[in-house]
């Protein structure tokens, strides 16, 4: 039951930690290309050539968040926006790194519409204290990182977060399409493009993907809200009830998606789990 308990609340963590790679992805370019302040209903206006430029997507400033979260959180405009980019992906006119830019663009429209900025920024603040914490020796409890990572909206909300999570989890065929756009494009990454941070996050979002509820759950977002709230009143809770088996990580070095985008990252996939497995084998 150790090994469970510690994998779900490692499950945990690396989803929080997801928004590390998505505050990369994210970054706030915008007022440095003096673009001012960007309008949503202009922005869907625009051809999804001038979208891709202005966000900044492969721009060496890096993608701006404030421009997404423009369109992110207008919902006529991110139909719009989204709309157009998958036009350029379906396009058999479209260069190959005019896909990735656009089905790029796609995903962090996606990961900004749920608010995935948010958590980033509470992870970025907490993160040293957090792991200062568990290098001194002392016990790092599921509440702490719950109640600091997390906005009370979703930490107070069984639904909401389990909507949260099965967002994210939905994100796992754009990241299959992402993916079959960089095979196809010989695995070399279009000039600028973070295809590292991207894949980084890609496998977080594949993480929460493999999650299998057990019966009576609905979904992975559900099991794992459920088990945030038993964590939340008690840090020794046994969460594996939620769950119709402990997730196997380890599956994930076969996912050919994840295959595709580390080796076009540069970054050996197997890194993901070295730790992990050490860390296991020396749990009782």
């Amino acid at each position: 039951m150790r090994k469970k308990y510690v994998a779900y609340c490692a499950l945990f963590i690396v989803v929080s930690l997801l928004f590390l790679g998505c505050d990369a992805l994210i970054s706030n370019a915008y007022k440095s290309l003096g673009l001012g302040q960007p309008d949503p209903e202009k922005i869907a206006q625009n051809n999804a050539d001038v979208i891709i430029e202005e966000s900044g997507i492969t721009s060496a400033q890096g993608l701006s968040s404030e421009y997404v979260k423009k369109i992110a959180k207008d919902d006529q405009a991110k139909e719009a926006v989204l709309g157009k980019l998958g036009d350029v992906v379906d396009s058999s006119s479209a260069t190959k790194e005019e896909k990735q830019a656009a089905q790029a663009l796609i995903i962090d429209v996606k990961l900004s519409s749920i608010d995935a900025d948010i958590v980033a920024k509470n992870v970025n603040l907490v993160i040293g204290d957090l792991l200062n914490t568990a290098q001194e020796g002392q016990e790092v409890k599921p509440a702490d990182i719950i109640d600091k990572i997390l906005p009370a909206e979703l930490s107070n909300d069984e639904g909401k977060l389990a909507k949260f999570i099965d967002d994210l989890a939905a994100l796992g065929s754009d990241v299959d399409t992402f993916a079959q756009i960089i095979d196809e494009s010989d695995k070399i990454p279009a000039e600028g493009l973070d295809i590292a941070t991207i894949a980084q996050t890609a496998a977080i979002i594949k993480f929460v993907d493999i999650l299998e509820p057990a019966p009576g759950i609905s979904s992975p977002g559900e099991a794992v809200a459920k088990a945030v709230m038993d964590w939340k009143v008690d840090p020794k809770a046994d969460v594996s009830q939620y769950f119709a088996e402990e997730p196997d990580f380890e599956s994930l070095k076969d996912d050919p998606s994840l295959a595709t985008l580390f080796e076009a990252s540069g970054i050996d996939l197997e890194s993901l789990f070295g730790e992990s497995n050490s860390s296991e084998g020396s749990s009782t």
